[in-house]
């Protein structure tokens, strides 16, 4: 009998307890990863609480010395890249993965400082950490002044705590008030105090976010455990499950899915493979580096930007990433609306349940039309997904997300790959189908893998 290993994806994208993934004798080069990995919450906003069965006690990591489990975590996309969030491994079975907001005094920011030539030209300085969040709320970024306190010397050898003229907490920039103000304590005008060079000084204390477990009821934050044990073969060294063969799990996944649903779910996917179409969608991003275009004031930036195409992060989506979707189910119309003519084809549409979608994502059909995914409903038993129902809308021609490059490089967009994670042809690809006894001339041509089922 072959070993079998659930932490082996299916072509469902799921763990398969029946795919066989290593051979009958024990290999001792690499440990099996934890399992019944499960992500909960603890009920307190910002936290998140991941548990797993001891490595121990399977049996195919007999005769390893199991020093403990490695946590990872990526957001917003499956296949992004995996931080490791414990520094050593974790003896026990239990994780708990939160926002963790971090105290900074006196930090001194007068190297940072810039200051306009003229009178009224504008004092800056930046944290040389960032974001400024507000505390205990779960990292909101502060725009407050009321969230930073700042001491100035201004060359007489004394710190003074002065108030703040503005705080953008995002690139935790503080500028400071360079104008005469009204003190209604004294009821007199006094001048500003400035940290004039060369011996002018300048202190800041705040609150940054080091780490974010962000509870947006739109964000998809994906966990994977590994084991680290002794190598038996190189005394002092470690060895690691490879995060390849360890399966995501986020909060979506309240409970473990029976092989009942497993196998609801791989003839899910058979339906799909037979009457559904193929499409390519591309995963926003909720998390990441500020685009550059972004405008403080207005907290966002512009809807036609090519650096984020509307989203705030740079890139703007992961992918494509290639799904299979239920065929259409509405009607087109057209309607004539105040900027034009606009077509409307709402279309209710179903898939499986990896990986995870969210409204404004978006999908690409094979004759490049892009639609935007609506509101998600998960269909499930007791809190484990089967099924994802949504429907998309269809996206002007002129619109920014026509612009997300489809072969990727060029926005650091990564170039498309299947859920199975294999280097095959992709199953959303147009496909020839080949058969020896009819010539080459006369052969129907399909664009779907499955196109010869239904036509010979």
């Amino acid at each position: 009998m072959p070993v079998y290993h659930s932490g082996k994806l299916s072509k469902t994208g799921r763990p398969d307890y029946n795919y066989p993934l290593r051979p009958m004798a024990k290999d001792l080069t690499v440990p099996f990863a934890p399992r019944n990995l499960m992500v909960t919450s603890p009920y307190i906003i910002g936290m998140a609480d991941v548990r797993w069965d001891n490595p121990k006690i399977i049996p195919e990591n007999n005769g390893l010395t199991v020093l403990g489990a490695n946590v990872y975590r990526c957001t917003d996309n499956p296949y992004n890249t995996y931080e490791k969030l414990n520094a050593s491994p974790i003896g026990s079975f239990y994780y708990r993965d939160q926002t963790q907001e971090t105290l900074v005094e006196n930090e001194d920011a007068t190297p940072s400082l810039t200051y306009g030539g003229k009178p009224d030209g504008k004092w800056i300085i930046t944290t040389r950490n960032k974001p400024i969040i507000r505390e205990g709320t779960n990292g909101q970024i502060s725009n407050r002044v009321e969230d930073v306190r700042l001491f100035i010397d201004d060359g007489d050898g004394s710190f003074v705590e002065t108030p703040a003229y503005a705080v953008h907490g995002s690139t935790g920039q503080v500028q400071l008030i360079n104008k005469f103000t009204f003190n209604y304590q004294v009821q007199q005008i006094i001048p500003p105090r400035l940290p004039q060079p060369p011996n002018g000084r300048v202190q800041i204390t705040y609150r940054y976010l080091k780490h974010a477990v962000i509870s947006y009821l739109n964000q998809r934050i994906y966990y994977k455990v590994t084991t680290v044990a002794e190598d038996p073969n190189n005394p002092g060294q470690r060895i690691e499950t490879p995060l390849d063969e360890v399966s995501a799990v986020s909060m979506f996944d309240i409970e473990p899915v029976d092989w009942v649903w497993r196998e609801a779910i791989r003839r899910n996917r058979w339906i799909l493979d037979q009457g559904g179409e193929r499409v390519k969608v591309f995963i926003r991003r909720w998390m990441g580096e500020k685009c550059t275009n972004y405008d403080e004031a207005y907290g966002q930036t512009h809807h036609d930007c090519p650096v984020c195409y509307g989203t705030n992060f740079v890139g703007g989506f992961d992918g494509p990433f290639d799904i299979i979707i239920a065929p259409p189910e509405a009607e087109k119309a057209i309607e004539l609306l105040d900027m034009g003519l606009h077509i409307r084809y709402d279309w209710a549409t179903w898939t499986t349940d990896f990986p995870l979608l969210n409204e404004r994502d978006v999908v690409v059909r094979q004759n490049n039309e892009r639609y935007i995914v609506g509101p998600i409903n998960y269909q499930g038993q007791r809190g484990a997904i089967f099924q994802q129902h949504f429907t998309i809308a269809p996206l002007d021609e002129d619109d920014i997300r026509y612009k997300i490059p489809i072969t990727g490089g060029e926005t650091q967009v990564p170039e498309s790959s299947d859920i199975y994670r294999e280097g095959l042809k992709s199953p959303a690809s147009p496909v020839i189908n080949a058969k020896p006894e009819i010539p080459e001339s006369k052969i129907i041509r399909g664009r779907t893998v499955t196109f010869e089922n239904i036509s010979w």
